[in-house]
């Protein structure tokens, strides 16, 4: 199983900006700064506070990042970014749908990578 150093090498290495989030100095979780393949920022955060799991542990991290994307749902992210007039004008929801389908697999396909 890799460390938890390992894992956010892996993901910084997928052009990913990981960010630790703390509370009176204490770990509890991560925010990734990711973007759609057309530039549309889309952060991930997980949160370790309320779930009894250790941010500093692997096994956890891999299981909080899985249970992010199976809750994630494109269809509520693109009705969010079209409530802005400049991305209504910038992209048509085929294009939308498009972005944030690869989008997903990409991150789909990362965590494989860290299961590994």
């Amino acid at each position: 199983m890799k460390t938890i150093e390992q894992i956010l090498t892996i993901i910084e290495n997928e052009e990913i900006n990981v960010y630790n989030y703390e509370e009176k100095g204490v770990l509890c979780g991560y925010e990734l700064n990711t973007y759609t393949p057309c530039g549309v920022n889309e952060i991930i955060f997980l949160d370790f506070r309320s779930e009894g799991k250790s941010a500093i542990n692997s096994n956890d991290f891999i299981e909080e990042f899985e249970c992010y994307m199976k809750h994630y749902t494109i269809d509520k992210r693109i009705e969010n970014n079209r409530q802005n007039e400049k991305y209504r004008e910038d992209f048509t929801l085929k294009q939308s749908l498009k972005d944030f389908k690869k989008w997903e697999k990409r991150i789909l396909n990362l965590i494989k990578k860290l299961k590994k």
